[in-house]
């Protein structure tokens, strides 16, 4: 007897290469009308645990009932007759108290609960824009759509949604986690589900690519080149940048009359960051300075994703054999403070983080402050 309704592991043959597989349901309906749908993710040692979540098997039972029904009324076993009773599905007949929880109608929208959260919170507009990309992929799932879809299984098939193509690395999903499960916890902390589901999963968390700036060498074949028009301007910003230490929101607002003050032979920029709201005081060195002066003080408008373009088109005229873009430049004022000596508060204050562990992410000690520790420390050494 055929078996219609059943439980898969890896389909796509993957765990062998990253570690996890995709858990899937795959309804058998007839010869070329099967149906798969993916329901977690997992490892290939612990998939059959996983696969036995009480989500899942409930959706199992139901969709063996879906085929069964189907085959009582004769109806022809296609994946569109099956979606049409999966997706014209009543609400539950149960009694009204089985979709509330101590009040709480479950059947809420969770991402509209997040959405007014997070837009009322006074975040600041490139936070809230963050927020809204990870929300508008959670709608675009449809694993996390009510306060009752909150559970263990669905938000594995959250991960597994992310995971598809392979788009997105460990860590960027680990962002999108975070930024959902901030809310699970809220819901739970107020006693409107009974719990949090991230207390039940476990993803790997990755790591951030590890950026590497540019050395001053080449900074100085980049304010060499000599190029016209829209790369001369998109070049300009960027020296402004890897000078200053501004993240390109920052220089973005940057005000020449109303940010600058004048101290002793270098002209600082007080401003306040947009993303975090934290202060800074960084200098404007002499190549930044020069940019200013060029442009009477206005900064050349042009978008971030312009900017990295024509970055990428300057990394490779200069012969720079590593990516060019913004962050970059202001990973690589970082770097040349630290060159020249700089310690890191007062690099965290010029660049303006609230810790001081971000300022280490952006201060790999490089071969220049290595070479002029030995050449300082070890001139006695015989």
């Amino acid at each position: 007897m055929t078996k219609h309704v059943k439980v898969i592991f890896d389909r796509r043959k993957k765990a062998a290469k990253v570690g996890t597989g995709f858990i899937d349901i795959c309804v058998y309906l007839k010869e070329g009308q099967r149906k798969y749908e993916i329901v977690g993710s997992s490892t290939p040692e612990n998939w059959e645990v996983a696969a036995q979540d009480k989500a899942i098997v409930a959706k199992v039972k139901h969709y063996e009932q879906i085929v069964n029904a189907m085959k009582m009324l004769n109806e022809d076993m296609t994946i569109e007759n099956f979606n049409k009773h999966v997706f014209t599905a009543q609400a539950p007949t149960k009694p009204e108290e089985k979709v509330l929880f101590k009040g709480n109608d479950l059947r809420q929208s969770f991402i509209d609960f997040c959405r007014n959260r997070f837009e009322n919170e006074g975040l600041a507009p490139n936070t809230v824009k963050d927020f809204t990309v990870v929300f508008n992929a959670l709608e675009a799932c449809g694993c996390l759509n009510t306060f009752a879809d909150l559970t263990k299984a669905n938000v594995m098939a959250w991960d597994a949604w992310l995971r598809l193509g392979n788009k997105r690395s460990d860590y960027t999903i680990n962002g999108y986690h975070k930024k959902v499960k901030k809310y699970t916890k809220i819901l739970w902390q107020l006693e409107m589900i009974e719990s949090d589901p991230y207390q039940y999963v476990k993803f790997p968390k990755g790591s951030n690519k590890e950026r590497n700036p540019l050395t001053e060498k080449e900074l100085i074949k980049i304010r060499k080149l000599k190029c016209t028009g829209h790369l001369e301007r998109a070049r300009d910003r960027f020296i402004f940048m890897a000078y200053t230490g501004l993240a390109f929101c920052d220089m973005d607002l940057f005000d020449f009359e109303t940010m600058t003050e004048k101290r002793s032979d270098y002209t600082y920029i007080d401003g306040e960051r947009l993303k975090t709201g934290s202060k800074f005081f960084t200098p404007i060195l002499p190549p930044a300075m020069d940019v200013l002066k060029k442009y009477d003080y206005q900064l050349p408008k042009i978008t971030n994703q312009k900017l990295n373009e024509y970055c990428h088109v300057i990394e490779s005229l200069c012969q720079i054999h590593k990516p060019v873009t913004c962050h970059i430049g202001r990973h690589s004022f970082a770097t040349l403070m630290l060159c020249y000596g700089f310690t890191l508060e007062e690099v965290k204050k010029m660049l303006g983080h609230k810790d001081i562990r971000t300022t280490q992410l952006y201060a790999k000690i490089s071969n220049e402050i290595v070479e002029k520790a030995v050449n300082k420390k070890l001139k006695r050494l015989k």
